[in-house]
């Protein structure tokens, strides 16, 4: 009989890092400064999204006039990633980092305290090239930040 296999971290990922990841396919050089222990984490991850993401992607692909063909390719990539609705634990923890970010200065968008939440609410950890969101210090949400050039 063999080992029982460790279950696989869920990471959420945010809209900047789902955005990297398609350029990073093609321009693997770019992302060389993120850090080898980060990169084999987050490969071993189940790697999900907030709807709001999924939003903020359909939003970008309407503004920027793309065709129906990249649009369904983009679509296919981005359904790789677990989707992740919202719900009321959800609302909660928006309520709770909306006011953290308020009383710190952190100085966060709504959409990104959105999917801060989805991913606090759940307890994953949240994978983001936004410094915006790398602003949040929280204890109970843990924040990988890759930034999308060498700082």
């Amino acid at each position: 009989m063999s080992a029982p296999s460790a279950v696989p971290e869920v990471v959420v990922c945010d809209s900047s890092f789902v955005g990297a990841t398609a350029k990073r396919a093609t321009h693997p050089d770019q992302f060389a400064h993120w850090p080898q222990q980060t990169i084999a984490r987050i490969e071993s991850a189940i790697l999900a999204i907030s709807v709001i993401t999924l939003a903020e992607s359909r939003f970008g692909f309407a503004s920027a006039n793309w065709g129906p063909a990249k649009i369904a390719r983009e679509e296919q990539r981005i359904a790789g990633f677990l989707q992740l609705p919202l719900d009321m634990s959800v609302v909660d923890e928006w309520a709770r980092l909306k006011t953290l970010s308020k009383q710190n200065g952190w100085n966060v968008g709504d959409n990104d305290l959105w999917i801060a939440a989805t991913a606090g609410s759940r307890r994953h950890a949240l994978l983001t090239c936004d410094q915006d969101q790398a602003r949040i210090t929280d204890p109970g949400l843990e924040v990988l930040y890759l930034p999308l050039s060498a700082e």
